[in-house]
């Protein structure tokens, strides 16, 4: 019978994470949750990684400093070495979000003792631009047939049902935890518990969140889908046309050879403040040409509510209903559309059924890299 108080093993695998690891282990001493074991994987790093954890290795249960063949190599370790009825993931880039998530999620298996597997949201921040997303739902197993899984390092699975299906099969570099996710739903679906907390701030720019690596990310992620499912004919993670690529490299040969930013349109019109539609990366890229050519930001626009109240480089992200207060529209000059998919004809129809009392200016990203000459 489970224990009303399971013990949790985490593990922390890492190789030279002198820059990122203290504030993961901090973010684990300093859990409330008082059953917890925690074990640190390290593949011979070779820059100051140990000397940070030699300064903590008395408040660490295991530590273990040798190489390895890789990420899932060293948390394969970390299972067979924990002792914890259950296990969660946290990498080395990664640092909980508050000091009673463990708590909350161990509260949640007293509850559901059945529980095989039990998971949380975490944010995906880019350091370099601040760009901060929320990520995670309930996930079932046609979501997961989509390419969707829950978030590894929000994740607690029971470490005798992680040691029956093998662990994490090493013949995947990127994607071995969407391997082992698929084959937990496949077997326990019923007893895969989502909780609406955010867990853990997952830096980008690790292994599986690389931009050159997402190919590799892609091409596991579908061999995986076809070998459990081999029936589903879903496409996951569609690719966005090859004509954003043809208008990046105009922008970025324009910023580059020319010095033009992509606002020198709307200079010409006397354009002077406005909010983009849309708040991932393209977005991201339109403020900072805007910011540098002396264009102010009022806002990010965004349609999904997980996205409300980021801050990205200073600027919010708020609904478009933003809109409907006057105060707000006496500030902008214009709406530019900052999609990364083609949403702007949905955009412009949105916006038309607000009856704005004033006429906004509105133009897509990729009307204005055409428009430079």
């Amino acid at each position: 019978m489970m224990s009303n108080r399971p013990k949790i093993s985490i593990i922390t695998a890492c190789y030279n994470a002198e820059n990122t690891i203290e504030q993961t282990i901090q973010s684990v001493l300093g859990q409330t949750y008082e059953h917890i074991e925690y074990i640190i994987v390290d593949g011979a790093s070779t820059d100051g990684t140990m000397e940070i954890v030699e300064k903590y290795r008395n408040k660490i249960d295991v530590v273990v400093s040798e190489s390895d063949k890789g990420v899932y190599d060293a948390f394969n370790k970390g299972v067979h070495i924990a002792s914890g009825e259950y296990i969660m993931f946290l990498n080395a880039d990664d640092y909980f979000l508050e000091n009673d998530v463990i708590k909350q999620l161990a509260c949640f298996i007293k509850k559901k003792q059945d529980a095989v597997c039990v998971y949380g949201n975490i944010y995906m921040i880019n350091e370099s631009t601040d760009y901060k997303t929320k990520h995670g739902q309930n996930i079932s197993l046609d979501k997961l047939k989509e390419g969707i899984m829950p978030p590894h390092p929000a994740t607690l699975l029971l470490r005798e049902v992680i040691l029956a299906l093998g662990g994490f099969d090493l013949q995947y570099r990127i994607a071995a935890d969407f391997d082992l996710m698929a084959k937990v739903l496949q077997k326990y679906e019923k007893k895969v518990y989502y909780i609406p907390i955010f867990v853990t701030m997952f830096r980008l720019g690790g292994l599986s969140s690389n931009d050159s690596t997402q190919s590799i990310v892609l091409d596991e992620t579908r061999s995986i889908i076809n070998k459990y499912f081999p029936v589903n004919n879903t496409l996951i993670n569609q690719q966005v046309p090859d004509t954003n690529e043809s208008l990046l490299k105009k922008w970025l040969e324009q910023i580059t050879f020319h010095n033009k930013s992509i606002s020198y349109p709307l200079m010409e019109k006397k354009i002077k403040s406005v909010v983009i539609f849309g708040s991932e990366g393209i977005a991201l890229l339109i403020a900072q040409d805007f910011k540098n050519a002396g264009i102010q930001i009022k806002g990010y626009l965004d349609n999904n509510e997980r996205r409300h109240g980021i801050i990205m480089n200073n600027i919010e992200v708020y609904h478009p209903e933003w809109l409907l207060n006057t105060e707000n529209t006496k500030q902008i000059d214009a709406v530019i559309f900052g999609f990364q998919g083609f949403h702007e004809e949905a955009g412009k129809e949105q916006l038309n059924s607000y009856n704005l009392e004033k006429e906004i200016y509105c133009v897509s990203w990729r009307d204005l890299v055409r428009d430079i000459n």
